[in-house]
């Protein structure tokens, strides 16, 4: 959960950031997480990371889905629950646990998918966004030059629009520039701010990747997510949970087809500890559903659940 007015409304966080009092009277221990680039304080409960870990060993696979820079997510990676899969820069990005990884983060890229996304080509990181080759790059280069504030920091497959930070600049400009873009690039708004990557990326296309990978189906599939850019995510599956809301957006798409949505009685820390019980608690059959979620502690997570075959 970051650190703002829409969680301070459901309690108070403690000076050394590691409980949480609630509204409700309940003591919630919780863990600060690295700030982000930006400065963003974030955290994450143990109750949420104890739940996460009672859901993958009841046979539930379960894949963080992030629209976080790579740096911020590996950062805080030690602090994040045990996955199956891991994908950050709104889905730009995929890594899989690997057990010939020699690392300490046994972890590697898939990089049959990051190959997929011809709009922002391979290249090293330290190549400044105005010489990387691709159209999402030249779009780069060009909202700069008109005025645009735009942030690739540690970012490869994708780069966000700041409409705060641009001078002269209103809604509607953004707007223009949104319904405008190239053909090979898509957005969605993740914390107030227009993220921008390839029209082959999206939490929704490696959530579909990786259903395709695992052997999911939409109809063995869940998702959980609270801001915008968990909507798309919300239409390849069969139900979403929200355990609170990050944009209006969302609102609108549960008031607009309800029976797609389950959406938490509470907020913050208990909104999300609601849902995964709720996810805990589905019927025990062959084959679980494949739970795809967007865990509210980086605007992040998608969780894929089914029973594993067992060997």
């Amino acid at each position: 959960h970051i650190s703002d007015d829409a969680l301070l409304t459901w309690g108070t966080v403690s000076e050394d950031g590691h409980t949480f009092d609630s509204r409700q009277g309940a003591s919630i221990a919780i863990r600060p997480l690295p700030p982000s680039s930006t400065g963003t304080q974030a955290f994450i409960s143990e109750k949420t990371l104890q739940l996460v870990s009672e859901i993958r060993r009841s046979g539930h696979l379960f894949v963080l889905i992030s629209g976080a820079r790579s740096s911020t997510f590996m950062e805080r990676l030690p602090y994040l629950p045990a996955a199956d899969a891991y994908v950050m820069e709104n889905g730009g990005r995929i890594f899989l646990p690997s057990r010939d990884a020699a690392t300490a983060v046994p972890i590697v890229e898939d990089l049959e998918w990051r190959s997929r996304h011809e709009a922002a080509p391979m290249v090293l990181e330290s190549v400044p966004p105005s010489d990387r080759p691709g159209v999402l790059w030249d779009l780069y280069t060009k909202l700069q030059k008109d005025g645009w504030v735009c942030d690739a920091n540690k970012y490869s497959t994708d780069f966000r629009v700041s409409l705060k930070k641009s001078k002269g600049k209103t809604a509607a400009d953004l707007e223009k520039v949104i319904s405008n873009l190239p053909p090979k690039l898509s957005s969605s708004f993740n914390l107030g701010m227009a993220d921008i990557y390839p029209s082959s990326s999206g939490k929704d296309k490696a959530a579909e990747y990786l259903m395709k990978k695992f052997g999911f189906t939409r109809e063995n599939s869940i998702s959980m997510g609270d801001d915008d850019n968990d909507l798309a995510l919300a239409q390849i599956v069969g139900h979403t949970y929200i355990p609170g809301f990050a944009a209006e957006s969302v609102r609108k798409a549960v008031a607009a087809n309800p029976l797609a949505f389950t959406v938490a009685s509470h907020g913050a820390f208990l909104g999300t500890h609601e849902v995964l019980q709720r996810i805990q608690e589905l019927p025990i059959r062959s084959n679980r559903p494949l739970l795809v979620c967007s865990v509210v502690v980086l605007s992040l997570i998608v969780l894929a659940a089914r029973r594993r075959h067992r060997r």
